[in-house]
């Protein structure tokens, strides 16, 4: 099976409908746990992606780095917390969002026609929220913008992902709501499908086309 579909998560998992309202709930929700006199806007104006080093928090692997942002997100929100502890709150309340059980049970049903894969921007304290929606053992390869230092829609995680499959892009399908990062790919040469977690009937035709494609 060299044909290899790529799901994107935020959007196409998870639900992200009313404007990444809800992600925006459990970082208020899970500061609210430990200050409650931060407000709504105070704590969403405090939190910030980019860590001490100024690098997006999404992009690093540096497990030093990714530490002293988290670091970084408790000093802004005047708590004093383990680390392990605010994590957890932030899965627990994470847990809550919506997404789209039929894409992921749509996608663990493809294994057999062809290899599956991940691709998404992710915070770290994310992880846990990814695999207990997409549940990461079933795919054959993950590839998380932490984990690897690269964010999308920058052409060199394409390129990354594509070297690691050691596959033809064209034998790539990349499915993801984001137009930059599809144009990012279409332009380096994987097959793409931009649609949202609630346009599984288009994803299933883009994939069926792209499997029934020599």
């Amino acid at each position: 099976m060299n044909k290899i579909v790529i799901f994107d998560w935020g959007g196409v998992v998870e639900s992200h409908e009313n404007n990444m309202e809800e992600l925006m709930q459990i970082r208020v929700d899970t500061i609210k746990r430990f200050n409650e006199s931060l407000s709504r806007e105070e704590i969403l104006s405090r939190w910030t992606n980019i860590t001490t080093k100024g690098n997006n928090a999404g992009a690093v692997s540096d497990i030093k780095e990714i530490k002293e942002w988290l670091a970084l997100i408790e000093r802004n929100m005047e708590i004093d917390v383990p680390l392990a502890e605010f994590v957890s709150t932030y899965n627990e309340e994470g847990r809550k969002i919506k997404y789209y059980k039929d894409v992921v049970e749509y996608a663990h049903s493809i294994k057999e026609e062809c290899q599956i894969a991940i691709l998404s921007n992710l915070l770290p304290i994310d992880k846990d929220r990814i695999d207990y929606q997409y549940d990461l053992s079933k795919f054959n390869h993950v590839y998380l913008s932490f984990e690897i230092g690269l964010r999308k829609p920058d052409s060199k995680i394409y390129e990354h992902v594509t070297k690691d499959l050691n596959v033809n892009p064209k034998d790539i399908l990349f499915i993801d709501d984001d137009k930059d990062n599809i144009t990012a790919a279409k332009e380096y040469g994987w097959n793409t499908c931009e649609a949202f977690g609630y346009e599984l009937d288009k994803i299933k035709t883009s994939v069926k086309n792209f499997l029934n494609t020599k």
